[in-house]
């Protein structure tokens, strides 16, 4: 008999092992929610040997209990396509792979959303990548306001996280939790 294999474990593993680089906090604004939906940018990065590599953008937006949200994030990520990000982020962009993580989500509350964005040239050009190119131009394609940049490099470095005890989490904004959680406060 054969063993079943569980993508959905197999994609979560696969997901908590990536090379964490930065993450930013971010809002989601529109016209009925002037303030906007709060979310969380994590950024991953793998170089090849040839210097060229990509970077994974996981996207995770608090719904707030409104789950008519999730279309209207579906129609912003679709703005996001190979080409538009082709004529933005010039000859050294190789391509876009999108990921639904949503699919495999168990959570209504959250709207998972995953970007890899291939570079001919990546290793040492992440910081400038992100700052100065990606970052601003899905600012634009998505309406976001993004945080600045939190950079792992620039924290001590810790095996794994430690748990973090807050008398009421709920009071910490979704970012907040995260720097707790990873002790970067």
């Amino acid at each position: 008999m054969q063993k079943s294999y569980d993508v959905t474990q197999s994609l979560f593993s696969a997901k908590a092992s990536e090379g964490m680089i930065a993450f930013a906090g971010f809002r989601a604004c529109d016209a009925v929610n002037a303030a906007g939906s709060e979310g969380v940018l994590k950024i991953a990065a793998f170089t090849r040997p040839d210097g060229g590599g990509y970077l994974t953008l996981t996207f995770v937006i608090d719904l707030e209990g409104n789950a008519n949200q999730r279309s209207e994030l579906q129609a912003r990520f679709r703005r996001v396509d190979q080409d538009t990000l082709a004529a933005r982020l010039g000859a050294d962009f190789e391509m876009l792979l999108e990921v639904p993580l949503n699919i495999f989500a168990e959570t209504t509350q959250f709207y998972i959303e995953e970007l890899n964005l291939y570079f001919h040239r990546l290793a040492g050009r992440e910081r400038w990548l992100l700052e100065d190119q990606a970052i601003p131009i899905l600012g634009q394609l998505l309406d976001f306001v993004f945080d600045p940049l939190d950079w792992l490099a620039e924290t001590q470095n810790r095996i794994s996280p430690a748990t973090v005890e807050h008398p009421d989490q709920t009071a910490l904004s979704l970012k907040e939790r995260i720097k707790r959680y990873l002790e970067l406060d």
